[in-house]
């Protein structure tokens, strides 16, 4: 059985690659990001399918499935189909992974917290199907599941680092549910302030057009950027910055 965190961040690395590679990548370029992890077939051929597709057109499905609520045991087959194969893939498996009893999981903590790295995986493979639970908290936002659960592993992972030999009297269990939660809440912010970024960036590209046409239409003349800077009370190196940005988005279209 493979690695599921393991699979989940190789698989959104290729992702971001292949948005900004100018060339597709090839299956061998693909298959050696996952050195090391034994795929089926079936499984190779849906990342394939997936890291080939176009972004444009992965972006839309992607976008179409971000408000869809993860699988759980009951889910109907409508909900299924909402979901991308990948984080059906995963949840798949997860459900077979051994859960701990609460006097296993007491014991595992403490040994945990004496410094006893082996049963880190045990707990890992514990609290995975919590990680999901907890990102199901903020699907309404508008973000991908499988990034969600994602982050949310790598804030399990992060807790279970410093829990490692810390000797700390503490409540492991909370403590993990908080790391896991701080992971998902920092993604958010993060996720929520480039769009706010983007937006604000594109409401001055707005703001200069429409001053460059109103400036033009008064004096007849294409205005300077001194002059579309004490329109719009924007900065004249800002305004270049922006006017050279949309400059370069219309070459790429191009």
């Amino acid at each position: 059985m493979i690695d599921k965190i393991q699979f989940l961040e190789t698989l959104r690395s290729l992702t971001e690659i292949a948005k900004v590679s100018e060339n597709p990548l090839s299956k061998e370029d693909i298959l050696s990001h996952f050195d090391g992890m034994t795929l089926t077939k079936e499984q190779q051929e849906m990342v394939y399918q997936y890291l080939l597709t176009p972004v444009e057109e992965r972006e839309k499905k992607d976008t179409a499935s971000d408000d869809s609520t993860p699988v759980e045991d009951d889910t109907t087959d409508e909900n299924k189909e909402k979901n991308s194969k990948f984080l059906e893939m995963y949840l798949e498996d997860i459900k077979d992974l051994p859960r701990l009893t609460p006097d296993q999981e007491e014991r595992v903590y403490i040994r945990l917290i004496n410094g006893d790295d082996y049963v880190s995986q045990s707990i890992s493979d514990h609290w995975l199907s919590t990680v999901v639970e907890l990102a199901k908290k903020y699907e309404s936002y508008a973000v991908s599941m499988e990034d969600l659960i994602q982050e949310g592993n790598i804030g399990l992972l992060g807790g279970l680092k410093q829990l490692l030999g810390s000797n700390q009297k503490i409540d492991v269990k909370e403590y993990l549910k908080e790391s896991v939660l701080q992971a998902l809440e920092n993604y958010i912010d993060e996720v929520m302030s480039e769009d706010d970024m983007e937006n604000s960036i594109l409401s001055k590209i707005t703001l200069i057009n429409e001053a460059k046409k109103a400036l033009a239409e008064e004096n007849g003349v294409i205005p300077t950027v001194m002059e579309i800077a004490d329109y719009t009370r924007i900065s004249e190196e800002e305004i270049a910055s922006i006017l050279r940005l949309s400059l370069d988005t219309v070459k790429e279209k191009e």
